[in-house]
Parts: C-alpha cells; sequence; structure tokens
C-alpha cells in the first residue's frame, strides 16, 4: 500500500486522467452579466403587430400577472404577450407569515424602446428591504430525448407562457440580480420581487410602494400591503420536507474557466451549498467512482448522460494484487458542505452502473495506465473490488464520525439488481444495511430505508405504505424527470407546477421530493440550453457571477416548501387533516397540467391553511 501523501498524488493522478473531457474545459464560459442571459434583439414585424394589438395604446403599459399580487409569481410573462390580463390592478397585497419569502411579479411594455428601466420598493417600514430581480429569457430548444420517450415542448409549455416567432420562442426563466434593465420595444419585462420576512416581525399589516420608471416616461407607482400573520415558519435547516437534489461539482469550475478540484475550485462551491441550504436541502451527494451516469448514446456507444462527467470523489488503484482507495477528495468535499450547513446525511453513489455493463474504473500502478474493467454483478472480480471498497470505506467512516450519516445510493435499478447489492452489503459491510437509498421503482420498497418513487409509480406508495415505512424510521418521496409532462421543472413548464410539487407530497403524506439534477449544465446553458434531455431537466438554476442565478422555477419550488412546513405545523396540532385542509389540497392539486389551471388556486389553499392555523 501506499504512504498518504503518495496515495494522495495518485489520487490526483487518476482523478484528472478520468475526467479528461472536464479537465479539458477549463477555458470556461463567459457568464454574461446579470440581465443579458439572452441578449435583447429587435422585435419582428409579426410580433409587433400582435403585442402592438395586445397593448392597445401607444406608450407604456404595465400590468399584475393573473390579476393578483399574491398569485402573480405562478405564471410565466410571455416576453411577446398576446394578451394581458391584470393592467386594471393597481393595489398590491400579498400574505406572509413570519420567517417565509414570498414572491411576485410586475410586468411592462412599451410600444418604445424602455431605457434604464427600474423598480424601487420604499416604505415597508419594519420590513428588510425587497430583493428585486429581472426575469430573464432564453430560447426554447428541442431535445434528442423528444424524439424517444420524453415529453416533447407542445406537451409541456403553455402559449401564454412561451412566445416568440419560433425563431427560436423564448421563455422566462432566470432570475438576474439587478433592477435596472434596456427593454426593446414590443417586448415584455417582468420585475421579480422576493419579500422576506423576519421570524421576529410583528404580525399585521405593512405599507410600502413600488415604483417603475424609466428615461423619459412618467414614473409609475403601485400601493403596496404585505400581511403579516403570527405563524412562524422554522429556518430552512430545520425543515421537515426531505429536498434531495443533485449538485454537479465540475460544472461549476467549467463555468468559472478554472480546473475541477484546483485550490481556484474549492470557494466557488459554497455558494451553491448555502443556495441548496436555503431550499431544506438534506443530502450531501458525493460520488465514490468515476462517470456514475453512464447512458446509452446509440449505436452501441456510451457516455456521460451530463455534458461533463461526474469524476470520482475517490481515488482507485490497483497494484497487482489489492485496491487502493484515496478519500482525500471525498473528505475535503463533506467537509466543505458540512461547514456551509448542509447534511449531517451523506449520500454516495455508486456501487451499480446507470445504464451500462457493471465496470471498474481505476489507475493501474503495474502499467501506469487508467484501466475501465467490465465485470459481471456478483461476480468473482466485482465482489473483490466492492469488499474491498466497503470495508475500507466502513473503516474510513467510523474514523470520522461519518459512518452513521452515510448512505449507500443508486438511481434507478431494478429489484433484482438491487437484491444482490442488498445480500452482499449486509454479508461484508452490515452497518450500511439499513442506510440504502434508491431512486426508482417502489418494488425496491423492501431494500430502500430512503426511496424515491417516479411519478408512474407514485400510486403505488399507498397510505398504509409510506405510514408503515414512517413508523419503520424510512423516508418516501417522489420524483419527476423528463415525464410526465405534467406536473414538473422543466424550463418551459407553467410556472405553477414546481409550487405544486410540495403540496402534492403533503396530500399524498409522503416525506418531499428528489430531482436528479441542479446544476448539470450543457456547454453554454443561456445559448443552447439543452444537451441531451428537456429543456431544464439537467438544472434547476443558472451559473451567475459568484454563486447560482435562480429560476422561475427553484423559487417556486421553494415557495412550495414553504407551504408544505406550514400543512405539518397543521396537521402537528390537529393530529388529523381538517377539513379546511382538505379543501385546500383540492385546490392547490386540481388540474395538475398547469396550462389550465387557474393561478389563484395556490394563493387560496394556503389562505386555508394559514387561517386555520390562526384560529
Amino acid at each position: 500500500m501506499f504512504t498518504p501523501r503518495g496515495r494522495r498524488a495518485l489520487h490526483l493522478l487518476v482523478a484528472f486522467a478520468a475526467g479528461t473531457a472536464v479537465a479539458a474545459a477549463t477555458a470556461g464560459i463567459a457568464v454574461p452579466d446579470p440581465g443579458d442571459a439572452m441578449p435583447a434583439k429587435p422585435t419582428t414585424e409579426w410580433l409587433t403587430a400582435k403585442v402592438g394589438a395586445a397593448l392597445g395604446v401607444d406608450g407604456v403599459t404595465s400590468w399584475v400577472p393573473s390579476g393578483a399580487f399574491d398569485s402573480s409569481a405562478e405564471v410565466r410573462v410571455p416576453r411577446y404577450p398576446f394578451q394581458i390580463e391584470g393592467r386594471d390592478t393597481r393595489d398590491l397585497t400579498v400574505s406572509a407569515v413570519r420567517n417565509e419569502q414570498v414572491s411576485a411579479q410586475i410586468a411592462v411594455a412599451a410600444t418604445h424602446r424602455l431605457s434604464g428601466l427600474t423598480a424601487t420598493v420604499s416604505g415597508l417600514s419594519g420590513l428588510p428591504a425587497p430583493r428585486i430581480r429581472t426575469v430573464q429569457y432564453v430560447p426554447v430548444m428541442r431535445s434528442k430525448t423528444e424524439l424517444d420517450w420524453s415529453a416533447t415542448v407542445e406537451d409541456v409549455s403553455s402559449p401564454r407562457e412561451v412566445s416568440g416567432d419560433r425563431n427560436p420562442d423564448v421563455v422566462g426563466d432566470a432570475l438576474a440580480d439587478r433592477s435596472t434593465v434596456d427593454v426593446p420595444a414590443y417586448a415584455a419585462q417582468p420585475f421579480w420581487f422576493t419579500f422576506t420576512v423576519p421570524r421576529t416581525a410583528r404580525p399585521g399589516s405593512y405599507q410600502g410602494t413600488i415604483k417603475l420608471a424609466a428615461r423619459g416616461i412618467t414614473a409609475i407607482e403601485y400601493p403596496l400591503t404585505i400581511t403579516v400573520a403570527d405563524p412562524v415558519l422554522p429556518d430552512a435547516k430545520d425543515y421537515k420536507f426531505f429536498m434531495d437534489v443533485w449538485l454537479q461539482p465540475e460544472t461549476i469550475a467549467h463555468y468559472a474557466g478554472v480546473r475541477p478540484w484546483s485550490p481556484a475550485h474549492w470557494p466557488l462551491l459554497e455558494p451553491y451549498f448555502r443556495d441548496l441550504l436555503s431550499r431544506g436541502q438534506k443530502v450531501i451527494n458525493t460520488t465514490i467512482v468515476d462517470n456514475p451516469w453512464h447512458h446509452q448514446w446509440g449505436r452501441g456507444r456510451t457516455r456521460s448522460q451530463t455534458y461533463l462527467p461526474y469524476q470520482s470523489m475517490v481515488g482507485w488503484t490497483w497494484d497487482g494484487r489489492a485496491f487502493g482507495f484515496d478519500f482525500g477528495r471525498f473528505d475535503r468535499y463533506v467537509e466543505a458542505a458540512r461547514q456551509a450547513g448542509l447534511g449531517p446525511t451523506i449520500g454516495a453513489f455508486s456501487m451499480l452502473a446507470f445504464q451500462t455493463q457493471e465496470h471498474l474504473t481505476y489507475f493501474d500502478l503495474t502499467t501506469g495506465k487508467l484501466v475501465t474493467e467490465p465485470v459481471e454483478l456478483g461476480g468473482r472480480r466485482w465482489r473483490q473490488a466492492w469488499a474491498a471498497f466497503l470495508t475500507e470505506f466502513q473503516e474510513h467512516l467510523q474514523a470520522k464520525g461519518w459512518l452513521a450519516d452515510t448512505w449507500l445510493s443508486f438511481d434507478e435499478r431494478p429489484a433484482d439488481m438491487m437484491a444482490v447489492i442488498r445480500d452482499f452489503v449486509h454479508e461484508v459491510a452490515p452497518a450500511f444495511g439499513n442506510r440504502i437509498s434508491v431512486a426508482g421503482s417502489v418494488t425496491t420498497a423492501g431494500i430502500a430505508s430512503n426511496l424515491s418513487v417516479d411519478w408512474g409509480g407514485i400510486d403505488q406508495l399507498t397510505p398504509e405504505l409510506v405510514e408503515q415505512r414512517r413508523r419503520e424510521g424510512k423516508t418516501t418521496t417522489f420524483y419527476v424527470y423528463g415525464l410526465p409532462a405534467h406536473p414538473n421543472t422543466l424550463s418551459y413548464s407553467p410556472a405553477v407546477e414546481s409550487r405544486m410539487l410540495p403540496w402534492i407530497a403533503a396530500s399524498k403524506r409522503l416525506d418531499g421530493f428528489l430531482r436528479w439534477a441542479y446544476n448539470s449544465w450543457p456547454q453554454n446553458v443561456f445559448a443552447d440550453p439543452v444537451f441531451i434531455f428537456s429543456q431544464g431537466d439537467e438544472y434547476l438554476v443558472y451559473p451567475g457571477r459568484g454563486g447560482p442565478m435562480s429560476s422561475v422555477r427553484w423559487e417556486q419550488l421553494r415557495e412550495g416548501v414553504e407551504d408544505f412546513e406550514l400543512i405539518i405545523q397543521l396537521r402537528a396540532r390537529t393530529g388529523s387533516d381538517p377539513e379546511a385542509l382538505r379543501q385546500a389540497f383540492t385546490l392547490a392539486t386540481r388540474d395538475l397540467d398547469g396550462r389550465s389551471k387557474n393561478p389563484r388556486d395556490i394563493a387560496e389553499a394556503r389562505k386555508l391553511v394559514v387561517q386555520e392555523l390562526t384560529r
């Protein structure tokens, strides 16, 4: 075996050899100036006519999407609106509880170019200043999987939210941290307001004013009221909602133009960790093999299902007699995530290949080469390698004090393969026997103590099964991906659907929600936002300067989680589902296709819950 220093050097050699596609891509992508994610272009003649007809008058028009400020964030504002609802709404009102955020929008368009369009908020004495962002438009593009299995753009998107002349169409999704923007004539520009209510805020009404101004126009003012109710949400780290979205470190390095895992890379991770924490993320997901998400690519070829492959955080070596392992990168990653507040749960991907033959990737010390060796699941060589790994991994985690927090994680592996894993783990590393996490089918419920079921199997999660698992201390969640068409969190999914997902979890008494990709961006996410899968399936946020740039759907999902926490409080108080809560579930989860859903449904459902909590 090797000295710690020697093993660390070998680990670095192995990691960069295995991740050549990532290391070669360190030139980086120029992250656009916030507000210029998709550079504004003049409106075409046809769109000018259609938008002009919707505006109806020369000059500037402003409106409240959905017609009510407290539900205005539940819809996406089309860049080129063919109809406008909410231009007569003048008094803006939103409701909140303490220690939460609420979001809302105002949109502006004009028959001439607007230079220096700015939104400001004044007043609201006793509350912090809101965060004001501009909704940025990204091109809508088709994916390869639409030809095979995933929902199409037409299946998912609404013409009321996606607009353009097919060259390409655009959708408002990214949220840039700027409150001033230039807007072309006959194009809409929404401002996204996020109001944060401290836990110490006094319940009651807070008055303020929203002002919209631009060079050469008369300012537009809206009176604003924020009504704060008495209930208090826990801090995000204490949420009951089990949020599990998968962060990819390599893409952060790529967009910053630094080498993955270099000294310059590590500080860039912290803002992403903190962002996940603000949503109640429960798991620090790690990789214990190189490229755990291989995908069938056609013509017998396979490659990573993400533009950049995940690299292993564990270095694997073979000296001709035994396998060796370096956990240095794994340790540093877990420590960095925990220092940012994530965890303590650690997920380790993965002992099983995703959609390819089982194989081992290691650096062969006898030849000086990186080797990918095919193996048979449960075969002699497979058992030799994984017995060595699990034995050393278990000892290492025990020494670090992390063993009780670490789970062996698997993605969409069938029950027969998972049965082999279960039996093997019980044989060689029984400490992991009750810490197996699976995203996939309900058929693995007897194996997975943490089970996330895809949407197609959610109805098999009967209340009796979920409650039994809860009594046994097990976690049960659900996930979506390129399917279903509705509800989903794709870039062009109706905005309300992201808010609806935690309501669905609550209505079925599930523990939370999983999404496989937080930031697996394609090569240039702003100009060419699709790699393989449906747009936005691979990411929930965008790369920003100094950290993640949020999105409409990421904010909506967060506020749905806040709704979930209020429901948990109500159930704890009543011991059951009172009539008001049943009515709220009916409102919130009817019309799962957000294209036909009343955007007021969520606001009305939430109001019922808060009223019941304050009785």
